[in-house]
């Protein structure tokens, strides 16, 4: 198999789509239900010639794949899906409420926020095309279950990254895919786990979400960046202990007058070993370290926010 496929499990196999060249980064998840599939998040328009093409190499076709399962719509979850669609017109979407207006529209909000956030990574992943409501499954309650053939899915509802967020189980196997609302873990920079929470992100509600995951007992991690772990609860409460970490020390930082991501990045590099690998990786990682200070950012505007607050 090449070595872009990578096969988890009996039925489990990751994608990378190497977007801008770039491995560990944007890895859609394949699921296997007896003699039909299902597609965890697609990624950016960037990248959808190379997922198509690999499935194919899988024997993925329009008549198998059955559905696509969506943590949120942010680009590199989302943004490739009109796209993906003109190749599956029969598949499925699964995706929160609040999503679905984006999905179907995004011109309105979703392109330009991205690009207001983004800047010129958004141009890399290229623009979202509109995907057909009657392709839309939304949900509207907190929590969901769905079954595929043999296999049983529940949704639970996480906010914090986003507040269309939805991490679910697959029962199983005891795989929690959490998307981004336990942020990334990166297999080649020694399991580095670190913080995927951009502006606006909320805290209490992140905290809350990873609590729930914890009362459904996961026996593993399915992160979206980019890898699955046992030891699933140690995980997610790791990363409690590590979003406090960090908001303490940006606390810190601003009341230092260290105000820029970069200086408070070297800041958290001191205390935080995860985040020191990543940030101090080679120039191949990027998106990845972006992405990191971006969520840096979501730090300073939470920060900022509770002190206007007060």
């Amino acid at each position: 198999m090449e070595k872009n496929i990578r096969q988890l499990d009996d039925i489990i196999w990751q994608l990378d789509l190497k977007v801008d060249n770039e491995s560990e980064f944007i890895a859609p998840y394949l699921i296997k239900a007896q003699n039909d599939y299902i597609i965890v998040d697609v990624g950016p328009t960037c990248g959808i010639k190379e997922l198509i093409r690999q499935l194919e190499t899988l024997g993925v076709n329009a008549s198998n794949l059955k559905y696509v399962f969506l943590t949120h719509i942010h680009l590199d979850h989302s943004g490739g899906l009109g796209t993906f669609m003109e190749s599956f017109p029969q598949t499925q979407i699964v995706v929160h409420r609040r999503g679905t207006p984006h999905l179907v529209d995004p011109d309105k909000v979703l392109w330009q926020s991205s690009l207001d956030t983004l800047g010129w990574v958004a141009e890399m992943y290229q623009k979202p095309m509109p995907v057909k409501e009657e392709n839309i499954i939304s949900i509207h309650d907190s929590t969901f279950n769905i079954k595929v053939n043999d296999l049983e899915f529940n949704w639970v509802e996480t906010p914090g990254h986003a507040s269309h967020h939805f991490s679910f189980m697959l029962e199983k196997k005891g795989i929690m895919f959490c998307g981004d609302s336990v942020g990334m873990l990166i297999p080649s920079l020694d399991s580095a786990m670190v913080p995927t929470t951009p502006h606006p992100y909320r805290m209490e509600s992140g905290i809350n979400s990873i609590n729930l995951m914890l009362e459904r007992k996961p026996k593993m991690l399915a992160f979206a960046h980019h890898a699955i772990r046992d030891n699933a609860p140690s995980l997610l409460k790791k990363h409690i202990v590590q979003l406090e970490l960090w908001k303490n020390c940006v606390a810190s930082c601003l009341d230092k007058k260290i105000v820029t991501e970069e200086d408070i990045g070297i800041e958290l590099s001191k205390i935080d070993p995860d985040s020191a690998r990543l940030l101090n990786a080679p120039d191949n990682f990027g998106g990845l370290r972006k992405a990191l200070v971006g969520s840096i950012t979501g730090f300073i505007n939470l920060i900022k926010k509770e002190g206007e607050q007060a």
